[in-house]
């Protein structure tokens, strides 16, 4: 009855089913995964609910584009950070997530390969079932083996820049290395930078240049505001500008269809945006406080220590590579110490990782890394 979008439902996951077993029984559970900041305790501006008290809100005056108003919003939000983002070369849409699957649509024919890197996000997975397009994996750290994996099915190339969940940078040589492969190949570029503005290690984060193969840059306010129940994302279209107008009328007539970006969030976007440096400061001092006890923790307790450049996340090496894989520690550690902690393999690790959120408060972020080190010592162990 279904379409062949839809592999088989595996149901929820025995870690996330040990979780819901022990909150229901009524227990504490450290939850280290949480990537919504709403829910974090991260103070917000007051009087954001008041931005969409507007006349302006019950106009229906549809753009597939994007209202002029939301695109020059965000093309002077980039302007005050040294960046020349013109609002006619500017998407609007409902999240970063349709913004892949409208670019998925863009470029590909089902069947066709789109490269990603690993570790990464596990959201690509899903969005392209949905689109019937193939993901060809390949580690960021590797350009020659990249290479390797370009076939003439390959359409376009993903970076995520800031890395999720590594929160690794590129520098300026693999950038300019990512753009001569790309134009060598014919591929255009997906550049992800939903955490560029959360620097957490002193090293700057460089956008592609304008000049160049395909790119399309990606963001959106769940990230720059941490609000994502506002449902606002966008993309940037660059490159020759032959490519550029046909890239932009395709996305149009996508858009055109869908028409999803909701009237209410476009009106407040310039008043919004407005509020992104108090939002962003806060959401930042949260992250490197976290970060900051986190490597007294990890150092005393003598594991490796490897922190992000950039973003939400914090991947830790508990030492389980010859004792076992991560979903069993990670079940082990949920069942037994109360901590809820992402298995690295669900990021595409092959070694033995978890990934931990650095939003969450401060002191139950740190009750929970000190129950991991001490689990992983007694794992470690024996």
């Amino acid at each position: 009855m279904f379409s062949s979008r839809f592999g088989a439902s595996e149901g929820s996951s025995p870690q996330w089913q040990a979780k819901l077993a022990l909150e229901a029984s009524g227990g504490k559970v450290l939850d280290l995964t949480g990537s919504n900041p709403t829910t974090a305790g991260i103070p917000y501006p007051g009087g954001i609910p008041a931005l969409f008290n507007r006349d302006s809100v019950m106009r229906y005056e549809p753009s597939p584009q994007g209202a002029p108003l939301a695109r020059r919003a965000v093309s002077e939000y980039y302007r005050r950070r040294g960046r020349d983002v013109r609002p006619d070369d500017l998407l609007l849409t409902a999240s970063t997530s349709e913004a892949y699957a409208f670019l998925f649509k863009l470029l590909c024919d089902p069947g066709d390969e789109i490269l990603i890197p690993t570790p990464s996000y596990p959201l690509f997975d899903a969005l392209a079932e949905l689109e019937q397009v193939s993901l060809v994996r390949y580690p960021s750290s590797d350009l020659a083996l990249l290479r390797n994996l370009i076939s003439t099915r390959c359409k376009a190339l993903i970076l995520v820049n800031p890395n999720n969940p590594t929160g690794r940078l590129l520098d300026a040589a693999e950038i300019r290395a990512y753009l001569e492969l790309a134009a060598a190949y014919g591929l255009a570029l997906i550049i992800d930078e939903v955490f560029c503005d959360y620097p957490l290690a002193g090293k700057a984060y460089l956008p592609f240049p304008s000049q160049g193969p395909l790119v399309f840059t990606l963001n959106g306010f769940s990230k720059t505001l941490g609000l994502p129940q506002l449902k606002l994302g966008w993309m940037h279209v660059a490159g020759a500008p032959a490519s550029v107008r046909a890239a932009k009328e395709h996305l149009e007539w996508i858009a055109d269809t869908f028409l999803s970006v909701n009237t209410p969030v476009q009106a407040a976007a310039p008043d919004l945006l407005d509020l992104a440096p108090g939002i962003q400061a806060a959401i930042l001092e949260r992250l490197r406080s976290n970060l900051r006890a986190a490597e007294a923790l990890v150092r005393r307790h003598g594991f490796p220590w490897s922190p992000p450049d950039a973003g939400w996340y914090l991947v830790l090496d508990p030492g389980i590579n010859d004792d076992g894989d991560d979903e069993t520690f990670a079940l082990d550690l949920l069942r037994r110490q109360s901590v809820h902690a992402h298995a690295g393999h669900l990021f595409g690790f092959e070694e033995g990782r978890l990934v931990l959120s650095l939003l969450g408060p401060e002191d139950e972020f740190q009750e929970g890394l000190r129950r991991i080190l001490a689990f992983a010592e007694e794992f470690r162990h024996g």
